[in-house]
């Protein structure tokens, strides 16, 4: 390994050989990499680019928000106000990623239609971060390993089917930019592991902070780097990283939060978005550390300085549970129950993902083979390595661990901890291949060992999204071209299935009432039970809520959830090609999505 704790002669040996490494450098293979991916992904760029279609519920919510921004929508105010109209809801997301979105748009408008310019827009945006990720992994495995693991690490990270999720041509939600957030506050903290390097881990404390302002997808990974620098301490007793971390902490987590919280709400706690239950947890943690490493000296012994890292984590989980209890747990604690019945459940990135084995069991070895195998190569290095470079990988083995933990809960999570987990890898492809006595043996295994992570790239490409035929409405219901009549006709405030609300937002002037997001459960509970009631108990639901036009998905590969949960109810009427008497038909015969307006009352 490349660090101070490698011997001086095997140090020397490895430079020797990466100067004598006759390969491209990682540039020219990034940019390789970057080629190959936009070739297998120019049929989902082409649809994006001729039609601007969306393909998924969260892309076209971004989009919304972004428009909304763009005309005129204060930063602090993230009301979507289309959203169970007429008070709409506050979204749980920040602008900080509308904001490159925003500044791209009006690029793209100096010489392109509006129209178009959205869709360059969400062409460029996905394209410009997986080249950040693939940098961000080039560079890991150059710290972690040499010159042919930052290549390898390039391409395993690029092959790995869940980067061609969150990567793909469209994508514009804030999925990509996290898991570059997270891979280079990882490097960071790989690097300030180091104690001449102690610094990074001010510059992966202003990252983290960056990173809690856009969502808290990352806060189980951040966790294990951050309980890593005192369990560390109490090692060896390194003041310099605690203070280093301290110091980021200090300014980049109150400007951040500054940021995306206006004043009013500086002392307001919610669990779903960066508040002050999460800001107080942190300051705590932070000025605990502070303490710990300003008190190195009269911390001698091991005993002590665990013992003051166990007050620190006490001080800062105390400061949580004091402010907000409710936090500590489920973020979507506050989900209606029947909504997580009815929706939720039914997502299949936020099933654990054991859930989908009876199903689809080749999806799910091929999404947890990788990282298993990345894991347990971090695992060796670190039992062969000592000192620093130990010390290095048993945090990437940590954080890898945690990311295969919280994907077993959510799947979802597999495509924030693959790219990270690919590192390792391609740093023991690389030691095998560099063993030459191995032989065939070895060229066997190296097969098996790609094809198993290339596998997910064939998946990846051809799953469509959590909105496909199988999670209510199909593409059928989903393409631009479908929203056209109705996107002609006046806004009126419309009721339909969870997973067609976002894009009925992006397509058409309507307001909706339901949409997959956990805090409209005022709207999306109006829909529910309007769906799943008798014809004659849904009239006056609907009635009542100031409903003007009922839309329903006609071509779907199965029963909706909604039609599953009541086989007397509106839903299960109009999945049969049916409508009560109180429905007015506005659709053509044959059209995907249905469309009927409430008739007046006489």
């Amino acid at each position: 390994m490349t660090d101070i704790a490698t011997p001086d002669h095997e140090r020397a040996m490895i430079a020797r050989r990466d100067a004598a490494d006759m390969s491209p450098p990682v540039g020219v293979v990034i940019l390789i990499a970057l080629l190959c991916a936009a070739a297998l992904t120019f049929g989902r760029a082409e649809t994006v680019w001729r039609t601007g279609a969306f393909f998924d519920s969260d892309d076209a919510m971004r989009a919304v928000q972004v428009r909304d921004f763009l005309a005129g929508q204060g930063w602090f105010d993230l009301t979507a106000n289309r959203l169970d109209p007429p008070n709409g809801v506050v979204m749980h997301w920040s602008r900080i990623v509308d904001l490159p979105l925003a500044g791209l748009d009006l690029l793209f408008s100096r010489f392109l239609s509006p129209e178009d310019a959205e869709r360059a827009t969400r062409l460029v945006f996905p394209f410009a971060l997986l080249a950040a990720l693939l940098a961000a992994a080039g560079w890991l495995g150059g710290l972690l390993s040499g010159a042919g693991a930052r290549r390898a690490a390039v391409w395993l990270t690029m092959l790995s089917g869940p980067m061609f999720l969150q990567f793909a041509p469209g994508r514009i939600d804030h999925h990509a930019p996290q898991i570059v957030t997270l891979a280079a506050a990882f490097g960071l903290v790989l690097g300030g592991l180091d104690p001449a390097r102690s610094w990074r881990l001010a510059a992966a404390a202003a990252l983290m902070a960056l990173s809690f302002a856009i969502s808290l997808e990352n806060l189980p990974f951040f966790v294990v780097m951050i309980a890593a620098l005192p369990l560390l301490f109490v090692i060896d007793g390194e003041p310099a990283p605690l203070l280093w971390f301290a110091a980021g902490s200090f300014v980049a987590f109150p400007a951040f939060y500054a940021a995306v919280n206006p004043r009013a709400a500086w002392f307001a706690s919610a669990c779903d978005a960066f508040s002050f239950v999460h800001i107080a947890a942190l300051f705590a943690g932070a000025a605990s550390l502070a303490i710990i490493a300003l008190s190195a000296p009269r911390l001698p012994t091991m005993a002590a300085r665990l013992a003051a890292v166990g007050a620190a984590g006490v001080a800062s989980l105390a400061a949580a549970l004091l402010i907000a209890p409710s936090c500590v747990g489920d973020p979507l604690g506050g989900l209606d129950p029947l909504l997580r019945d009815l929706w939720l459940s039914h997502v299949v990135e936020a099933k654990p993902l054991l859930s989908l084995y009876a199903t689809a069991p080749s999806m799910v070895v091929a999404t947890a083979a990788p990282v298993a195998l990345g894991l347990a190569a971090a695992l060796g290095f670190a039992w062969k390595s000592d000192g620093l470079a130990r010390r290095r990988w048993l945090v990437c083995a940590a954080v890898v661990a945690i990311g295969a933990a919280a994907g077993m809960w959510q799947m979802r999570v597999f495509t924030s901890v693959t790219p990270l987990a690919m590192v390792p890898l391609a740093a023991a492809i690389v030691a095998l291949v560099e063993r030459r006595e191995a032989g065939a043996a070895l060229r066997g295994a190296l097969v098996a060992v790609i094809a198993i992570v290339v596998s997910p790239t064939g998946l990846a490409l051809a799953l469509p999204s959590k909105n496909d035929p199988d999670a209510g409405a199909g593409r059928a219901c989903l393409a631009p071209e479908v929203f056209a009549p109705l996107a002609a006709t006046p806004a009126s405030r419309v009721v339909g299935s969870f997973d067609l609300g976002s894009h009925l937002l992006a397509h058409t002037p309507h307001g909706v009432f339901a949409a997959p997001y956990h805090r409209d459960n005022h709207g999306n509970r109006i829909a529910a039970d309007a769906f799943t009631a008798t014809p004659e108990d849904a009239e006056a639901i609907l009635r009542k809520a100031g409903a003007e036009l009922v839309v329903w998905c006609a071509r779907t590969k199965r029963p909706s959830a909604l039609v599953a949960a009541s086989p007397n109810g509106l839903a299960a009427m109009l999945a049969h090609g049916e409508a009560p008497p109180w429905l007015d038909r506005k659709s053509p015969p044959g059209a995907s999505l249905l469309v009927f307006s409430l008739r007046p009352v006489k």
